[in-house]
Formats: C-alpha cells, sequence, structure tokens
C-alpha cells in the first residue's frame, strides 16, 4: 500500500511539473521574479542597491538607458517610490532635448512628466505634436488623452491606419507586430465599449495571432526579436487576454515562454536570441512583466496611469523651456517607439544648426546686393526725372518684398549641402556601406548592388546610425532623403533609390554588427568598431536572410 502511495506521490509531482512548466511559473520564472532580475540587473549595474536610489541618483549616466520605459514600469510596478529627485533631474534633462525631440518623443514625455505631476502644456501646444501621417505620435497623443481627459486624439484616428491584413504600421500597407501592439494598448480602454475600434482590434489580434512564429515570438525587420514579444505581451494584458492561455497566441511556446529566450544570466534581455544583451530589450522586457503582473493582480493596464501626488516639498510647476544652444549638448538615450532607445538622434539629426553660425551667411551678401540695386534705381529714376513718390515707393516695395524672402527661407548651396560634418571630439570609428543587392542591375543601379563599398567614419559620443549615413553621404556626394527628425527619423531614398519602388514592402533597412535593429536609425547608439549597413530590400527584410 506504501509503494502505490509513493508511486502516486511520484506521478502528481511529475505532472505538477509539467503543469508549472507549461504556464511559464516554473522555479525563477513568474512575472514577478522576472521583473526583480531586470532590477537587480540595473541597480547593479549602476553601483546603487535599490530601484529608490537609481532614481535619487545624480548621475546622468542614467539617461544612457531608456529611462522612459524603466521609469513605467517601476512607476506601475505598485512600489511607492518617491519621485521627488527623479522628477526634477528629467524634466531638466528632457528640456535639452524637447527643441528637436520626434512628436512622439515630446508627447511620451509629457504623459511621464504629468504622471510624475508636472502641468500640462497649452493644448494647442499639445495638437500640434500631433500629426495624421506619424502613427507614434497618434498613439501617445491618445495615451496622453485617454489619462489626462484632453481631446488631442480620437481613436478613429488610428483605425484609419490600420492596414490590409489588419495590422499597423509605420509606413505602407503591411502590418508590423510592433506598431500594431503598440496601437493596441492605445485602444485597449474602447474595447468592448465602441464597436468601430473592438472590429478593428480583433482584425489585428487576428494579424497578429498569424504572425506569430512557430517559437511563440515575432519578427520586425526580418529578426526574431524580443521587444516584438514584450510589446504584444503589454498589449494582450492591456485588453485583458492571457498571454499564457490564450490559444491564439500559443505557437509551440507561449509568449510569456518565448520570452525566456532572451533572458540573461543576470538578469537582462537580449534583443536577439544569439546577441548580446540589450538595454532597450531589457527596458521592454520589464514592463511587460509589470503590465502581466499587473493584468494577473487586477490592477489595470500598463497606461493605465494616475498622477503622483508625493513629494510636495520641491513640486515641479512647468516644464523647463530649452534654448537653442541647449542642443549642442549631447543629451544621451531616449525612446522612440517612443521607448526604443539609446542615443542622441536630436544632436546628430540637427547637428548642422549647431554649426551654421560658421562663416558668414551669404544672404547677407544677397541683401547687400539688393540694397545697392536699389540705391543705383533710384539714381536711375532721379537722373532720368522719373522718382516720383508712387516710382520710390514701388521700388521701396520691391526691394523689401526679395529681402524679406532672402531672408525667411533657408537656402543651401550644393556644395554646403554636401558639405559632412566635423567630429570635434571623435571616439573612435565606425565603417558604413550601402548596398542594393536585391535590385542590382535594375535601370541604372549598380550591377555589383554597391552604391558605397565599406568607408571609414569617425564618431562622437552618442552618435546614431542615421548621424553616420548623414555624415558620409554628404562627404562622399550621395543623394539621401529622409522624412522626420530625432528618433523619428526615417531614410526614403538613398542615392534615387526610393521606398516602394519594387512593391509595397521595398525600402530601406540597416543593420549594425550583422543585426537587424528594432528601432529607427535615429534612435541606434553606435560604438567604435561597429559595421553599419544600409541595405535595400524587396521584402522587409526577408529577402536579405
Amino acid at each position: 500500500m506504501n509503494r502505490k502511495i509513493r508511486t502516486i506521490i511520484a506521478l502528481l509531482g511529475v505532472l505538477l511539473c509539467f503543469v508549472t512548466a507549461g504556464t511559464g511559473y516554473g522555479s525563477a520564472n513568474t512575472p514577478k521574479e522576472c521583473a526583480d532580475g531586470i532590477l537587480s540587473y540595473l541597480c547593479a549595474s549602476s553601483s546603487v542597491d535599490c530601484a529608490q536610489k537609481w532614481l535619487d541618483s545624480p548621475d546622468e549616466s542614467k539617461f544612457q538607458r531608456p529611462v522612459d520605459w524603466y521609469f513605467l514600469g517601476l512607476y506601475q510596478s505598485g512600489e511607492d517610490y518617491d519621485l521627488t529627485a527623479f522628477r526634477a533631474q528629467y524634466t531638466a534633462h528632457i528640456a535639452q532635448k524637447d527643441t528637436s525631440a520626434s512628436n512622439a518623443t515630446w508627447l511620451n514625455h509629457r504623459l511621464l512628466s504629468w504622471t510624475m505631476g508636472v502641468p500640462l502644456p497649452a493644448d494647442e501646444e499639445i495638437t500640434k505634436r500631433v500629426q495624421g501621417g506619424d502613427i507614434m505620435s497618434l498613439v501617445y497623443g491618445l495615451h496622453l488623452s485617454n489619462n489626462t481627459g484632453g481631446q488631442y486624439v480620437l481613436p478613429a484616428s488610428l483605425l484609419e491606419r490600420q492596414c490590409a491584413d489588419g495590422g499597423f504600421s509605420l509606413r505602407g500597407d503591411a502590418g508590423d507586430p510592433d506598431v500594431t501592439a503598440m496601437v493596441l494598448e492605445a485602444l485597449a480602454p474602447y474595447y468592448g465599449t465602441q464597436e468601430d475600434v473592438t472590429a478593428s482590434v480583433d482584425r489585428a489580434l487576428d494579424y497578429l495571432s498569424k504572425a506569430q512564429l512557430p517559437n511563440g515570438g515575432y519578427k520586425s525587420f526580418g529578426t526574431d526579436n524580443s521587444e516584438s514579444v514584450s510589446q504584444v505581451i503589454i498589449a494582450l494584458s492591456a485588453l485583458g487576454i492571457d498571454c499564457r492561455t490564450d490559444a491564439r497566441f500559443t505557437k509551440g511556446a507561449t509568449l510569456f515562454d518565448s520570452l525566456s529566450r532572451f533572458r540573461c544570466e543576470n538578469g537582462a534581455y537580449r534583443h536577439a536570441e544569439d546577441g548580446d544583451q540589450s538595454e532597450i530589450a531589457t527596458a521592454e522586457a520589464f514592463c511587460a512583466m509589470v503590465a502581466y503582473e499587473r493584468f494577473l493582480t487586477g490592477q489595470g493596464a500598463l497606461y493605465q496611469l494616475t498622477q503622483y501626488r508625493g513629494g510636495t516639498e520641491n513640486p515641479v510647476t512647468s516644464v523647463p523651456t530649452a534654448t537653442p544652444a541647449q542642443n549642442s549638448d549631447n543629451p544621451n538615450g531616449e525612446t522612440d517607439k517612443p521607448g526604443n532607445v539609446t542615443g542622441s538622434p536630436e544632436n546628430a539629426v540637427n547637428s548642422d544648426t549647431a554649426k551654421s553660425g560658421k562663416g558668414i551667411d551669404f544672404r547677407v551678401f544677397a541683401v547687400l546686393g539688393v540694397l545697392v540695386l536699389l540705391c543705383l534705381t533710384l539714381a536711375l529714376l532721379y537722373k532720368f526725372e522719373r522718382l516720383t513718390k508712387r516710382n520710390f515707393f514701388f521700388t521701396a516695395l520691391v526691394a523689401a518684398v526679395i529681402i524679406a524672402f532672402l531672408l525667411l527661407n533657408d537656402f543651401e548651396s550644393v556644395s554646403k549641402h554636401y558639405e559632412g560634418y566635423d567630429v570635434e571630439n571623435p571616439i573612435g570609428t565606425v565603417t558604413l556601406t550601402i548596398r542594393c543587392d536585391t535590385v542590382a542591375g535594375e535601370g541604372n543601379l549598380p550591377k555589383d548592388g554597391v552604391i558605397l563599398a565599406v568607408t571609414e567614419c569617425p564618431i562622437e559620443e552618442g552618435d546614431v546610425a542615421f548621424a553616420v549615413l548623414e555624415r558620409v553621404t554628404k562627404r562622399e556626394h550621395i543623394a539621401m532623403d529622409y522624412t522626420g527628425g530625432g528618433t523619428s527619423v526615417y531614410v526614403k531614398g538613398i542615392a534615387d533609390l526610393y521606398e516602394f519602388t519594387y512593391g509595397e514592402m521595398s525600402g530601406w533597412i540597416y543593420r549594425i554588427n550583422g543585426v537587424t535593429m528594432p528601432v529607427g536609425c535615429g534612435s541606434a547608439t553606435v560604438k567604435p568598431g561597429d559595421r553599419i549597413e544600409f541595405l535595400y530590400t524587396r521584402m522587409l527584410g526577408e529577402d536579405l536572410e
């Protein structure tokens, strides 16, 4: 009898192991334990012993990390942190970036600042940052509306951007898992209450289910990556869907288990399964764990925010306004998906502004030329006895219009346009190559696919991939067209080869050290020795593998 009992107990133990493994609640594998592991990594790598000290630390190096994501996770973790010191440091830091920040990043700053107790700017200042063609500004504008009660964005603005496959993307008509998940996070408060939103969200969920890989993960820009998994977990948790038990999102493994593939021994997370640890991957995984834990405990969605009311001894009454001179500093790491990441793209993209003061603007000479011509014209009119009041005022008006036109327009000579930026404080070099192998030989494109052979470029601390591209293309006289700025800068064309020229999924992507990055080239910080590649694809990177 005892032998039978022991056998039954053993079988129950084995069954329990299978159950806990299947639910993602094996040893050291709960959402709370994973989140705690990330915090342990964050504190250890910052030389502090707790998250409160990390928030309080005056060390500006914390902004070299995706601080917006880390703060959001900490604030929503349920712990009662004192934000007094961090609030002052955060608002001072973003003031250095906001004059050149992308719309989405600026709106995200306003949302998190408001969460810390900082008053919002005027409605007009917020609404001008919401751009219909910039889907991430719509996402963060809707988050701001949902939490503060403002009417900056309506859900319909996002519904209009849904792709034919049910997903959402930055551009084109092919969905992207990251962008789709982030849109769902903003639409979640309306799910089940507004018919059009519910129908749109259901289509997007169907897209995410179909896009899921056999290992439970997701590809974005051709790479199986952890950030996409994290964002889908956050979105499903906001919609009240359990990422461990919903059959639609179990393909060989659950989302929760799939994310564990990217976990490092020190608690951090990788972007790619075989890559090095990544700050943005770690910060987004932290938010995913917090979001899932909030779902399990009924605390609400990650973006269901309330205002901080503590720390009244030094309240922040307004957001500091940066002067243009502050942009010449090198503020580090922000997000821009927004939330994606480390780098100082605003400094890179707008470095021409900082350097434009060198030399005398040619417009000064043009204005002087107009004034000389005005004097000569008046002299001739006087000589031929035609200098009437009417002729005088008409000539002066024409001159004034020409001068106004010269002063109000930013003219740029060809030589100036192709002038490479100086690197005043180089920390090393990177290499850049530009290739179009997927369309080599088409039209006037090079038959070997090489637009730019491997070329060295010096970099400064905080440079991002776009800064290198812009610097080198100007130096090498290669045409490069882009839109947006800061972390939302987007490369439309290089050497007259544009997005969508070879189909709806064609365009430029980039790699660093052979890895297709999950964030825009305005967000990816580079370091000495990095290999940067800008590559043209017909199939969202699938044809480059």
